[in-house]
């Protein structure tokens, strides 16, 4: 028989996990603590390779990894140590931590694809091991969490908080701080692409969603952007170079760079130059510390052969502790020639000619530094020079004057007007005090502008004095008239290369060249926005003589639109409808503009431009068209806002250009130019040349004549100094030597003016005392003391009344 006995079998429950194995373990502590700790100091590394600073954003980001590499370490650890409990406050770090990590993963996953193609088609495998960082980082803290899920079943544990939320808070997080920067160096990315629609839509891209700031940093090479993480990761690829930065700023905005506020310096680097554009063409952006603190400009008009001399002398002083480097670019009264140009520093007074034009810099810029000359002037396009003084000292000041003979325009022949010389772009600051100091005497009666005064002349009869500001953008420099006799039509001066020979000028009137075709080209850029109107009103004006078409020069390809004479409101709608946005290379409108009119037999283009900082990328075939056919097409530049002009300097030497003088409004100063070509228009001619014979005394005029009468002929001759015959070489050498006869230079300037200017004068200067005189005038001034003297001797006083 067999025996049944109850038994209650006991409940079967697993074994607590063991604790942490070493492989394990050891994969854990890899993946999850060592690599964020490798990515950590990538991160900071790639900070200083690129130079920035650290910003708010990338401490954030150094927190986060770090708390993910803290909280794996604390966590693999315990389930080492068979504890896998956590106190609550680590317990929210690993979910922090979490979060983090699937956040960068998921931020780096379109770069773990991209190294993966670079792995696959390069062969370099960095990119992919630095992306899949996050990645594997993720992995292993997603593993640690569930091993320690299994742990604590079996204890009294608490298990870790969710990390979905952690996850989202990261995310929004990260992206507060990332997204406009990710997307500001993508679209800089795209925009300075080769291919013409990425870049446009990289354009695109950065004028909906990018930073401006973000764009003006990088246009800077000493001044990075403060560190991001979007800002690292791009660097590390390849950073968008300081060249393309500055094209893409001045596309975006229509601005050059250089006229915006250069950004704080990087406090990490003080001792370094804030100029990255020493010793080159670019003028690059104003310098805190360098200033001109003094400003005078000293004139002569002689009315009569409608000619004049300026000097202008400037104090710069920096405040910085080593040397800066001072450049400008000028605007110069139209026609007028450079003579001399004098710097006073510590060394004392240095003269120099101005030098010619890009390749004269270009050749300068080669030499070594002790070599080079103290202060260079060289031309930058026409009516437009460049200023480089490449040693102004820290805590000191040089004074530099430039020398020019100036013709005067004559609208009319009973008055001509002189437009004083101005600042287009410089690189370093004005006082906000400073005025410039102007005087302009003549034997004729002058005419100043507004904020300037009519007097009696020190040493003429007649003369105009002032305290001007520095002309704002947009706006001419002010203007001087003087009034003149129209029968003064012949002038002459001494030929100092010829011996006997003279200079004739000859002014006359006769029917304006009125062309057939005249192209007009408005620039498309954002800074004629505020001409829109302006430009508008003057369509009622276009002379009904000419075929005349309007070309815009904007972001869609350019296109001719036709003036109907009959229909000037067609003209004036198509004018207000340009869209003023960003900027633009104005060359292949030009290139356009060009052609058509070339299609008649005489054609005209007047280009209504801004800013053009811009390398032409039309250029080549433009000039080549000037120079094949140079009658063919003239060319009028008017400067709606002054600035930097790539097209126009690289255009320098070709005669078929003229600039317009701001006169007034750009609706004016337009209408004034289309006027002349309406039928029965007369212009004033002048017309310079050699001869030999002799001319009446009476009629002689100043050196200066001659001067004029040289630049006009030296210009073409350096244009195509590549193509030059030995006989014209010898003509440019002896034309030279007339521009830079200093025979009648002028003194210095008084120290009363800028409380820093030399005070010596030379013997020859008019007015002056001679040493001679001086000693008569002693012996005369003894004498009469003496006679005093002995006149008291014997003459008593009279006694003092009681």
């Amino acid at each position: 028989m067999i025996a049944h006995q109850n038994t209650i079998s006991p409940s079967i429950t697993p074994a607590p996990p063991a604790a942490l194995g070493f492989p394990l373990y050891a994969a854990l502590w890899f993946t999850g603590v060592i690599l964020p700790l490798i990515a950590l100091v990538m991160l900071v590394a790639g900070v200083c390779l690129a130079h920035m600073t650290m910003s708010g954003s990338s401490i954030v980001h150094l927190f986060l990894i770090a708390s993910v590499a803290l909280a794996n370490a604390t966590l693999v650890s315990a389930m080492r140590r068979g504890q896998p409990a956590l106190p609550r406050p680590l317990a929210l770090l690993h979910a922090l931590a979490t979060g983090a990590s699937a956040a960068y993963a998921l931020l780096f996953l379109p770069f773990t694809l991209g190294g993966v193609a670079m792995l696959a088609y390069c062969g370099r495998g960095f990119p992919l091991l630095a992306a899949l960082v996050p990645l594997v980082a993720l992995s292993a803290t997603l593993a640690a969490r569930r091993r320690h899920a299994q742990c604590v079943r079996h204890s009294d544990g608490a298990p870790l908080p969710r990390a979905w939320p952690a996850v989202l808070l990261a995310l929004a997080l990260i992206g507060a701080m990332e997204l406009p920067s990710a997307i500001t160096h993508i679209g800089m990315r795209m925009a300075a692409d080769k291919a013409p629609a990425t870049s446009a839509h990289g354009i695109r891209l950065l004028r909906y969603l990018g930073n401006e700031r973000t764009i003006l940093r990088a246009c800077h090479a000493q001044h990075r952007e403060a560190a991001g993480l979007a800002a690292v990761v791009l660097a590390l690829a390849g950073p968008t170079s300081m060249e393309d930065a500055r094209t893409i700023y001045y596309r975006l905005t229509g601005t050059p760079f250089s006229a915006m506020p250069r950004p704080a310096g990087n406090a990490r680097q003080p001792w370094r130059s804030d100029d990255s554009d020493s010793d080159s063409s670019v003028v690059g952006a104003r310098l805190a510390k360098l200033r001109l603190i003094a400003s005078r400009i000293d004139g002569s008009i002689d009315a009569r052969a409608a000619l004049g001399s300026l000097e202008w002398s400037m104090v710069f002083h920096n405040d910085a502790e080593n040397f800066d480097e001072a450049r400008a670019r000028m605007i110069v009264p139209a026609g007028a020639v450079v003579t001399r140009v004098t710097l006073w520093d510590d060394d004392g007074e240095h003269t120099a000619p101005a030098a010619g034009g890009a390749a004269a810099r270009a050749f300068e810029f080669g030499l070594p530094d002790k070599q080079r000359a103290p202060v260079l002037v060289t031309t930058a396009g026409k009516d437009r020079i460049m200023l480089h003084l490449p040693v102004v000292p820290g805590g000191g000041e040089v004074t530099v004057r430039i020398a020019m003979s100036v013709p005067l325009v004559l609208n009319e022949p009973a008055l001509g007007y002189l437009q004083l010389p101005s600042f287009s772009e410089r690189n370093f600051g004005i006082a906000p005090a400073l005025r410039h100091a102007v005087s302009v005497e003549s034997a004729s009666a002058l005419r100043g502008a507004p904020a300037m005064r009519e007097e009696s002349g020190a040493t003429l009869a007649f003369a105009v004095r002032g305290e001007l500001a520095e002309p704002l953008p947009g706006m001419g420099a002010p203007i001087i008239g003087a009034l003149r006799a129209a029968a003064d039509t012949h002038a002459w001066s001494l030929d100092p290369t010829t011996p006997g020979g003279a200079i004739v000028q000859i002014i006359g009137q006769r029917a304006a060249r009125i062309p057939r075709r005249v192209a007009l080209v408005v620039d498309g850029s954002a800074a004629l926005a505020a001409q829109r109107e302006q430009l508008a009103r003057a369509a009622t004006s276009f002379p009904g003589n000419v075929e005349l078409a309007v070309i815009v020069a904007g972001g869609q390809a350019p296109q001719v639109f036709l003036h109907d004479t009959s229909d000037s409101l067609a003209s004036v709608r198509h004018l207000q409808d340009i869209s003023f946005e960003g900027g633009h290379d104005n060359s292949a409108a030009l290139l356009m503009a060009w052609e058509w009119a070339a299609a008649s037999s005489d054609g005209a283009l007047v280009w209504i431009h801004g800013p053009q900082p811009l390398l032409p990328g039309s250029a080549d075939a433009l000039l080549q068209h000037f120079r094949q056919r140079p009658n063919q097409v003239r060319m009028y530049g008017l400067e709606a806002v002054t600035g930097p002009n790539v097209l126009w300097e690289t255009m320098d030497g070709i005669a078929a250009l003229a600039s317009v003088p701001r006169i007034g409004s750009l609706h004016d100063d337009l209408v004034r130019l289309l006027t002349g070509w309406k039928p029965a228009a007369r212009q004033v001619v002048v017309e310079r040349s050699r001869a030999s014979a002799a001319q009446p005394a009476r009629e002689q005029a100043s050196p200066h004549l001659a001067r004029l009468w040289a630049g006009e002929r030296a210009t073409p001759l350096r244009a195509n100094s590549a193509q030059a015959t030995a006989a014209r070489t010898e003509e440019l050498r002896q034309l030279d030597q007339l521009l830079t006869d200093t025979a009648d230079a002028p003194s210095p300037p008084l120290a009363a003016q800028a409380g820093a200017m030399p005070q010596t004068a030379p013997a020859d200067e008019d007015g002056a005392v001679s040493a001679s005189a001086t000693w008569l005038m002693l012996g005369v001034a003894l004498a009469v003391l003496g006679w005093r003297m002995r006149f008291h001797r014997h003459t008593p006083y009279p006694a003092s009344p009681e």
